[in-house]
């Protein structure tokens, strides 16, 4: 309570003092007089500031504008002539690739200069304040950002990461269409019109195209993760505040993350939420079909013909089944010398296995059995006739008839199986989509990269960004404020309208926010970056990055351990049932000879059964069917795709909670090692020997790309575990096929995707509960932070600029970024931003 009262007491005093004056925005500019009355006016105290710098009789002869020549003076209007003309060696200096350039505004000569004492320090911060009350226009005109001509080696690395993205979006949409285009012709064509799934050629070896689907598969799972990562990269550059935004957004709401690619980042716009809006959805729109059907757009199927080998066997004592549906194929074969394909799949020679994944294979000959009764009737009619002899009753196919014969004397058995074929089919209803959804992607990619060529970038990408604005255009600096690891929270300036409920003029002393009462806060108009004094005691404390990360962590947390608990659940099940399964098939054949009262056959291996129950690796010959699908059904078709794609799409959500997290705990990583040592600031605005590209974005390379490799595996290890299996029956002869969908599971591929979502878990729980020590303030992407800690910062060296202790001012100590060498934060010292002069 004391330490409340006593800041309470600081606060109105610090509100009231002369001394303490606060520049509005847009307001108070000094006037500039005629240029020639500028040029007379000179500094008067110059030399006082030169002193304070080790000089060389070659540093005083240099006519580019070194540190040294750029201290501002007292006169305001010459001030504001030597700004003017050091924005423009900013504009020359940050393009510029000339090693002559390491003496301009942005280049440090000579040795790093110390601080020696409380003393300079106070001066210098005084020179700095007479600055600053006349620099409060903007100097971001953007001459430094434009963009260069060519293509490639003149741009920088953010234009060269977005066009390749989108040279990869394009190439994948001409693919896309490639594939397309090639089967159009077949799906024009197809038999089945009840189905999209079409392949150029007949069947081949199966074992040959489990090979061709595992290559094929990996290589979309990949293509699908860097699809995604590339319209991540797009949805940040989207969901990015400009330039101009940052000083209003920190007016209106406090503050703002930067390098994320969260859409409610949209609603901190001024201008062009809509736009920002249509453009994510439309981006979003076209990145979910990606993961909902990449999977299924190629894929092997089971290839089954009809015999074409028919031989015939008189046997009187012949009988049908009397319950079960005719055999069709056997009828025709009797009846137009043609086993033919029937067109309803219960009416299919039960040899098959029709309802049972890989038990059908193609039989070369079939030997049709009939009775005295049929042999008049052999071979007497075509095809159509054969069909019309079908006797119907209440709706249901009992039988074929003519006379005395029916198809219940008449019984076919199937021999010469061949080996198992595949063919390799193209689903051209995923097709469709995915070339729409590439291409309508790929366009908006080039289009934003030819409207973006010769024009100033302004879109704030990495928290370096806003570092450099902030330098750049004194207005967007956040002055008076602590930069202390002290949690979050700022004062804001409140003008109030007086209304009815406004008896006593005077403000309210409870709070900056109230007005006059907490029925005037509808009536209040608040600017919450009015640079009003925040100080705060320099003390360390740790707080877990999983306090600071928000909802998002701790959805993604939760997420995480349900999903994770599902899987163990999941995998302990299948692991128990292998185990029982294996052992039962050892109590019955413990010698593999009695047979008799055994539910296996004992001359088969226990690992015949476990594969055929269980699967092993996946694939459509490796899996366990869990059931069938309705056959000859687009619904089928689409419900066979969300099976397949299920798991890789909700993991695909889970991603992007994934790299949002880590985006924020890598800068994080980054701006905390501000405070130990001197480091060059990553910004895609400019580029120059002060600042660094060496990775685009938030995520450097050896944290991204093993995520992505990560991310690619899982996706096909989740697309092996759970996925469809199509079996194709053809009579291309007589123009009629059959398709029918199996969801299929395999049980290595369950456990090892359990193992990396247990793994990707714990590195999680261990990422979000680490805790860094320091007195630097916690980022997280705040762009307010970023503005703060630049109140000092007037240059950038080409070592770096470093965040510490920047001396002493009249009431506080500073804390923020110089590009001179800091001092070291003084615990338990009262630590503020820098107070301003009238």
């Amino acid at each position: 309570m004391a330490s409340g009262a006593r800041f309470s007491r600081l606060f109105d005093e610090w509100d009231h003092d002369a001394d303490i004056t606060m520049v509005e925005l847009g307001e108070n500019e000094p006037h500039e007089p005629p240029e020639p009355q500028r040029a007379h006016h000179s500094p008067t105290n110059s030399s006082d500031g030169l002193e304070r710098f080790e000089t060389t009789g070659t540093d005083r002869d240099s006519n580019d504008l070194s540190r040294r020549r750029t201290l501002p003076s007292f006169d305001d209007t010459s001030t504001r002539s030597l700004l003017h003309r050091e924005s423009l060696s900013v504009a020359k200096a940050a393009y510029s690739d000339d090693r002559k350039s390491s003496q301009s505004y942005l280049s440090v000569s000579g040795e790093t200069r110390q601080r020696t004492g409380i003393r300079d320090n106070i001066q210098q911060l005084w020179h700095k304040k007479s600055v600053l009350s006349a620099r409060s226009a903007s100097t971001f005109d953007g001459n430094f950002a434009h963009g260069k001509p060519g293509l490639w080696y003149k741009q920088m690395l953010a234009d060269r990461s977005l066009r390749s993205m989108a040279a990869f979006t394009a190439v994948c949409a001409v693919i896309m269409l490639i594939i397309t285009l090639s089967y159009i012709g077949d799906f024009a064509n197809r038999i089945n019109l009840k189905t999209t799934s079409v392949g150029g050629k007949d069947g081949e070896s199966c074992g040959s195209m489990e090979q061709k689907n595992v290559a094929v598969h990996l290589f979309i799972n990949i293509a699908a993760t860097m699809i995604l990562g590339c319209s991540n990269t797009y949805q940040q550059l989207v969901t990015s505040l400009k330039v101009d935004e940052i000083r209003w957004v920190l007016s209106k709401r406090g503050d703002s993350k930067v390098g994320t690619n969260s859409p409610w980042a949209i609603n901190h716009k001024r201008e062009g939420k809509t736009k920002a809006w249509l453009a994510w959805l439309l981006l979003i729109g076209t990145s979910l079909p990606v993961h909902f059907l990449a999977n299924s757009v190629i894929g092997p199927s089971f290839y089954i013909h009809m015999p074409t080998n028919i031989t015939y066997t008189f046997d009187n004592n012949t009988k049908g089944g009397y319950y079960s549906d005719p055999d069709t194929g056997c009828w025709t074969a009797l009846r137009a010398n043609a086993y033919i394909l029937p067109k309803q799949m219960t009416q299919l020679n039960q040899d098959y296995n029709a309802e049972e994944l890989g038990n059908s294979t193609t039989y070369r000959s079939v030997n049709v059995k009939y009775a005295a009764v049929c042999e008049p009737l052999k071979g007497t009619a075509d095809i159509e006739t054969a069909l019309k002899e079908a006797v119907v009753s209440q709706g249901r196919l009992e039988k074929y008839a003519n006379g005395n014969c029916s198809s219940q004397s008449v019984i076919c058995l199937l021999s010469d199986p061949m080996p198992k074929q595949c063919r390799m089919n193209v689903r051209m209803q995923a097709s469709f989509i995915l070339t729409g959804c590439l291409f309508i992607k790929a366009i908006y990619m080039i289009v934003l990269n030819v409207r973006a060529r010769h024009r100033t970038k302004h879109n704030c990408l990495t928290y370096g960004d806003v570092i450099v604005a902030s330098v750049l255009d004194p207005s967007l600096k956040i002055k008076n404020e602590c930069m202390l690891n002290s949690g979050d929270g700022w004062r804001e300036k409140v003008e109030h309208t007086c209304h009815k409920h406004c008896k006593d003029p005077v403000r309210s002393m409870t709070g900056d926010n109230i007005g006059h009462c907490q029925k005037c806060k509808k009536f209040n108009k608040s600017d919450k970056a009015a640079d009003l004094p925040h100080p705060s005691i320099a003390i360390k404390y740790k707080r877990s990055l999983l306090s600071n990360l928000g909802s998002t962590a701790i959805v993604q947390m939760i997420i995480l351990m349900f999903i994770s608990v599902i899987m163990i659940s999941v995998s302990i099940m299948i692991a128990v049932s292998m185990s029982g399964l294996t052992s039962d098939y050892h109590h019955y054949c413990p010698t593999r000879a009695d047979t008799i009262y055994s539910d296996y056959d004992c001359t088969v291996p226990v690992s015949w059964y476990l594969k055929d129950r269980f699967g092993t690796w996946g694939g459509f010959s490796s899996s366990a069917s869990l059931g069938a699908l309705p056959s000859d059904s687009l619904s089928s078709e689409f419900i066979a795709f969300a099976v397949s794609n299920g798991a890789q799409f909700l993991y695909s959500l889970l991603y992007l909670l994934l790299i949002y997290n880590l985006s924020l705990i890598s800068m994080e990583n980054e701006w905390g090692a501000w405070e130990e040592k001197r480091r060059r600031p990553r910004c895609t605005l400019v580029r120059g020997k002060q600042f660094e590209q060496s990775y685009f974005l938030q995520l450097p390379s050896k944290v991204l790309l093993p995520l992505m490799a990560y991310a690619a595996l899982m996706h096909w290890l989740l697309g092996q575990a759970i996925s469809t299996t199509e079996t194709i029956f053809t009579d291309p002869e007589h123009k009629i096929e059959h398709s029918t969908y199996f969801v299929t599971y395999a049980a290595y591929p369950i456990f090892i995707s359990t193992i990396l979502m247990i793994a990707m878990t714990a590195v999680c729980w261990w990422a979000f509960t680490f805790t860094r020590e320091g007195f630097i303030p916690q980022m997280y992407g705040s762009i307010r932070a970023c503005c703060a800690s630049t109140a000092e910062l007037e240059d950038f060296a080409y070592e770096g600029i470093q965040w510490g202790d920047l001396g002493m001012g009249e009431k506080f100590r500073h804390a923020g970024f110089t590009s001179d060498e800091p001092s070291k934060i003084l615990p338990a010292e009262l630590y503020a931003g820098r107070e301003k002069m009238e």
